[in-house]
């Protein structure tokens, strides 16, 4: 099932049925009724990423530091709450959501636990306000898939 689908799933159990219509980028999507969703994929380094969507280099050597997808997640997150180009479909729909999905083949609860201190002193360096919120989406190794609030802060 698509991420975009998934994800409006996820949301539709507070109540609300979202349905995903695909948008003109940006956003990647208009989720129904009257928001709007942006995808971005973390990785554990450009070489996973590259190995885990290429159909002609499927190599990949593990040799990064615990605490590289929580500086990927952080990067992202702050690069996509600074980007100017929301402007035109916060305007037209209003504050959307910010999907960081975790891509990492080998994510784990140490992993996580990285995250989670990281974000604990998150503090953005150009945050637009064009997001409403923003999620990250991670499996860890047998369980189901999580859907995390990460900003803003709820505490």
């Amino acid at each position: 099932m698509p991420i975009a689908q998934r994800f409006a799933e996820h949301l539709s159990r507070d109540g609300m049925t979202y349905s995903v219509v695909p948008a003109a980028d940006p956003p990647d999507f208009f989720l129904e009724p009257g928001t709007w969703l942006e995808l971005s994929d973390i990785y554990l380094s450009d070489a996973e990423a590259k190995s885990l969507n290429s159909a002609w280099d499927r190599k990949f050597t593990f040799d990064c530091s615990p605490d590289e997808p929580a500086l990927r997640l952080l990067n992202k997150l702050d690069e996509k709450l600074g980007k100017t180009s929301y402007q035109a479909v916060y305007e037209a729909r209003g504050p959307g959501l910010l999907l960081l999905t975790c891509q990492d083949c080998f994510f784990d609860e140490v992993n996580l636990a990285r995250v989670h201190e990281a974000l604990a002193s998150f503090r953005p360096t150009n945050d637009q306000g064009f997001f409403r919120a923003a999620y990250f989406e991670y499996r860890l190794p047998g369980a189901e898939r999580v859907y995390e609030h990460i900003y803003p802060s709820k505490a």
